[in-house]
Order: C-alpha cells, then sequence, then structure tokens
C-alpha cells in the first residue's frame, strides 16, 4: 500500500484502525491492544475518549510475520489470557454483531478456535483458546499461524455469519478503491 493501513481513512470512525476499534469495543472487548510496526498516535486514528485506553504494542521485527506480532501482544498481557480474539488491520469492516456472536460461541463452548465463515469461506476475526495459544507460544514465528491453526480447525467452531466484512481483505491500492466505492 505504501503507506499504514491502520491510518487509511474509512468511514465512520475515520480510520481503519478507528473502525476496528470501535467495533471490538462495542463487542465488550477489553483490553484492547493494537500490535505495530512503529508508533501511531492511537487517538488521531480513533477519535473516541476510549483511545486512551488502547495498549500500544511495537513489534520490534515485524519482518518476522504476523505470529510475532500476536506473540508480542500476548506478552503484554499480565495475565494469561483464557483466549485472544485477533483481526488484522486490513480486514476493517466486520460488524460489532459478528464479534458478539464470536464470542458468544467461544464463552459457550471453551473451543480452542472459533473463525466466522461468510459464504463457505473463513474470514477475521479469530478467537483462539488457551491450548490454541500455548500451542502458538512454542510455534516459530518464522512458520506462521497457519498450520498450528490448521492442527486445531477439528476442535473449533466455525460460526456462520450474515456479514461480507469477515473476508473484505485490503491488500493493494485497488482492494481500498473497492472497498470505498462500495
Amino acid at each position: 500500500m505504501g503507506r499504514s493501513k491502520a491510518g487509511l481513512p474509512i468511514q465512520p470512525d475515520g480510520t481503519f484502525l478507528g473502525r476496528i476499534l470501535r467495533t471490538l469495543a462495542e463487542s465488550g472487548l477489553d483490553p484492547l491492544i493494537a500490535v505495530t510496526r512503529e508508533h501511531l498516535d492511537i487517538p488521531s486514528l480513533w477519535h473516541d475518549a476510549r483511545s486512551a485506553r488502547v495498549i500500544e504494542v511495537i513489534n520490534p521485527d515485524p519482518a518476522r510475520g504476523q505470529l510475532s506480532s500476536l506473540l508480542c501482544g500476548l506478552n503484554a498481557i499480565a495475565q494469561p489470557p483464557q483466549a485472544v480474539l485477533m483481526t488484522l488491520v486490513d480486514v476493517p469492516l466486520p460488524a460489532a454483531a459478528t464479534v458478539g456472536a464470536l464470542i458468544a460461541s467461544w464463552q459457550r463452548t471453551r473451543v480452542p478456535l472459533v473463525r466466522p465463515v461468510y459464504a463457505g469461506r473463513h474470514g477475521h476475526p479469530v478467537i483462539f483458546g488457551d491450548a490454541l495459544l500455548t500451542a502458538l507460544r512454542a510455534a516459530n514465528p518464522a512458520d506462521g499461524a497457519k498450520p498450528i491453526v490448521r492442527t486445531f480447525a477439528s476442535r473449533g467452531i466455525d460460526v456462520a455469519v450474515d456479514d461480507p466484512g469477515v473476508l473484505r481483505d485490503v491488500d493493494t491500492p485497488e482492494d481500498y478503491l473497492r472497498l470505498l466505492d462500495a
């Protein structure tokens, strides 16, 4: 993209990061942790009083991949969590109702993996339960999370959602323009 996706303008909420943080906050998640490549002025990206409570964690070596960012975020939590909801900044459109459905499914089942499914495809955000988190902590970040997530897929659940936003991944300027035109 040539610039930080977190600051890409989108309405409502001003930016990709702002939209994601609002969605997660409205779903009752706390704490909210943003793992970044470099320091971001989160209040300027999310114009909300709750922005001051967002924990920003800078990944010192983001070239090691997404798993390294997840591990940085996990290390910022004082008590090991029973589960975490993880999403990507380039998937800014999931609805709060979708996040709520994922959380309710995990609370009911306590399975190691909860994923949204729209039109037969898995999307974001996802919930990783403690068994999966333990396996991810032991993994080599260079290998990424996908192989480990696949090993837990049969023990997880898929939550069917009527939310195409779980699949709207913005990786290129063309993806971004399509998102704005939608």
